[in-house]
Parts: C-alpha cells; sequence; structure tokens
C-alpha cells in the first residue's frame, strides 16, 4: 500500500480527437516517486484504458514516463505522450523532456488563439525507413496487398505497408491470429488521402502487442510524417487514421526530428 501513497493525482485526457472524430484517450497518473512494474501495470489493468501514463519529475524541466495498455507496456506510446506533455504543460511549464524506456522526447508548447490551451508539440529523433522485400505471408494476412513495404527498428519493431491511391483503406481486413504467427512487428497500412482535407490516412495493427487495431497512434504517425514528407514534398501534414473511432492528427518534418502534436484536452 505504500506505492498507493506516491499517487498525487489522477487525469483523464482526450487526445486526437474532433467534433465529428472519437480519437483516443489516456488516464494520467502524476507520482511523488517510481513505483513497481507489477503495480503500474495492474493499475492499467484496473483502468482499461487505451493507455495509462506514470509520470514523475526528475528536475525542472525533465520528467520519466512509463505507459502501459491493460496487458502490456507500450514501447513508444505517442497519444500518451501527448496526454502526460499536457497535463505538464499546464502546470505553466512550456518547454521540457519527457524520458520514455530510455528514449528523450522534447516536448515544446506552441501559442494559439486562445492562450490558455497552447498547442502541445513531441519532438522525436526521426525514424530510419527502409525500403524492404515484401513478406511472402502477406497474402495470408491481408485481403488486398500493398504496393510497397518498408521495415523501421528492430525485428519487434514496425512494417510500413502502403497501398495504392485511391484505395479504400477502410476495406482492408486483416487475420490478426496469422499475423502474430509471422512477425513481432506491429503494421502500419496507409496510402495517400483522397480527401482534400488530409494528405495520407493510416491503420495501425498490433496484436503481438495486446492490441488488434489501435484508435489513435501517435508513434506510427511519428515514422509517417517523414515517410510522407519524402513522397509529397511536404513539412507539414495533416492525416486521418481510419480506426473505427477515428482521429485527426498533425505533423511537422524538421531536419533530423519530426513534430507531432494534435487536439489534446483535459477533462474537467
Amino acid at each position: 500500500m505504500v506505492e498507493l501513497k506516491s499517487i498525487l493525482k489522477r487525469q483523464e485526457v482526450d487526445v486526437f480527437s474532433t467534433p465529428t472524430l472519437k480519437g483516443t484517450y489516456a488516464v494520467v497518473y502524476q507520482l511523488e516517486k517510481s513505483a513497481s512494474l507489477n503495480w503500474l501495470q495492474k493499475i492499467a489493468q484496473n483502468e482499461g484504458a487505451p493507455a495509462t501514463c506514470f509520470f514523475t519529475q526528475d528536475s525542472p524541466h525533465s520528467y520519466s514516463v512509463r505507459c502501459f495498455n491493460s496487458s502490456h507496456e507500450i514501447q513508444l506510446c505517442g497519444h500518451g505522450l501527448l496526454a502526460t506533455a499536457k497535463v505538464i504543460a499546464k502546470k505553466g511549464v512550456k518547454s521540457f523532456s519527457l524520458l520514455a524506456k530510455a528514449q528523450e522526447v522534447k516536448v515544446v508548447c506552441e501559442p494559439v488563439e486562445n492562450p490558455s490551451e497552447d498547442s502541445v508539440w513531441l519532438i522525436f529523433a526521426e525514424a530510419s525507413v527502409i525500403a524492404s522485400q515484401a513478406p511472402l505471408w502477406m497474402h495470408k494476412v491481408f485481403n488486398q496487398l500493398p504496393q510497397a513495404v518498408s521495415t523501421v527498428g528492430n525485428s519487434d519493431g514496425y512494417f510500413v505497408m502502403q497501398w495504392p491511391d485511391g484505395f479504400n483503406l477502410k476495406s482492408l481486413s486483416v487475420n490478426f491470429a496469422e499475423l502474430v504467427k509471422q512477425t513481432d512487428r506491429a503494421v502500419i497500412a496507409t496510402c495517400k488521402s483522397s480527401s482534400p482535407d488530409y494528405d495520407y490516412c493510416f491503420r495501425y495493427f498490433a496484436p503481438q502487442h495486446g492490441v488488434d487495431e489501435d484508435k489513435a497512434t501517435g508513434s506510427a504517425h511519428r515514422v509517417l510524417v517523414s515517410y510522407w514528407n519524402q513522397r509529397l514534398n511536404k513539412c507539414n501534414v495533416k492525416a486521418l487514421q481510419l480506426s473505427n473511432d477515428g482521429a485527426e492528427l498533425i505533423g511537422r518534418s524538421d531536419t533530423g526530428s519530426v513534430w507531432i502534436s494534435g487536439a489534446v484536452s483535459i477533462r474537467e
């Protein structure tokens, strides 16, 4: 019960939502000191949220963060980090760093029309996206095959699979049991958007990590910002995630870094 005493505050935060898209949400706990992995996972399991995040303050401008879903610790949870950043920024801190799984993510708050609701940006190192051969098992997993395949990270990283322009990404069906058998990589399925409101759309599948299809995925967006920058020659992009609830994400490609953001609001 000692660990319960370390909880300073619990807040719920909506992320990547619009009036017509539900986006996702995270539960954010501020802790006085770090706690055991088992205890954190148990809290996350009880919450049942897409992400439950725990942060502690290391210095005036540095915080450690761990994010979990109901069954796993999440390697890099974009929407969870953005929710945590919003909670910290609300305290009046406008520039700081988040340390998540030994990876440092910089946070910058930019003023917008409403000064009480600054735009919160996460700044990541640019991910290396490497073109690769299409896996032989794809026909067992997808009802339609992509036109291009790339990889990101190690064997438990990502596949980026691009479908042709005009393809209805919502019509893509996935055999999740087969996907788990074939690879430890999550799959980012993407194509150029047919809507003038968005530059690209995507879906995210990670049954290996406890989520068949994610509602809204900042970590995938981080990869796609630079991926589509190379193909569209656009530094500032807007994306639509075609999950059942839908999500809107914005991004910016800079030299060697990727900025991601979107609507973030703390539930009162």
